[in-house]
């Protein structure tokens, strides 16, 4: 696996041919979500956020960023960039390692709101 930006681990499965996800792009993505033990948490789950702020976690923000539309990425996260210590009740356990199947659907940058 290649290490990316804040430790987060990735692996491409299939490197797509659109558009790049970077910072300040809104993406939309289909995800499973598995637990380092093999538990699946969550599978082919709609998602859409921007790679900034802080409306998602850090590890797959970071694991999203440089894959292109079209791609299929595998994404580990330590607990350093999920929830730590905290809990998700019924569904991730404090300082769990999260692994992310990732498909990237779109890629939409963001518009400027300069006056030219």
């Amino acid at each position: 696996m290649k290490r990316g930006r804040g430790g987060v681990k990735f692996e491409d499965l299939a490197v797509g041919e659109g558009a790049e996800a970077s910072r300040g792009t809104d993406v939309e993505v289909v995800y499973t979500l598995v637990l380092n033990r093999g538990d699946i948490v969550e599978a082919d789950q709609p998602y859409a956020f921007r790679i900034a702020g802080r409306s998602v976690i850090a590890g797959l923000k970071y694991g999203v960023e440089g894959m292109r539309a079209g791609g299929e990425r595998r994404i580990r996260v330590g607990p350093h960039l999920a929830y730590r210590d905290q809990v998700v009740p019924g569904k991730i356990p404090a300082n769990a390692v999260l692994e992310f199947r990732v498909k990237l659907l779109k890629v939409t940058a963001q518009e400027s709101s300069s006056d030219a």
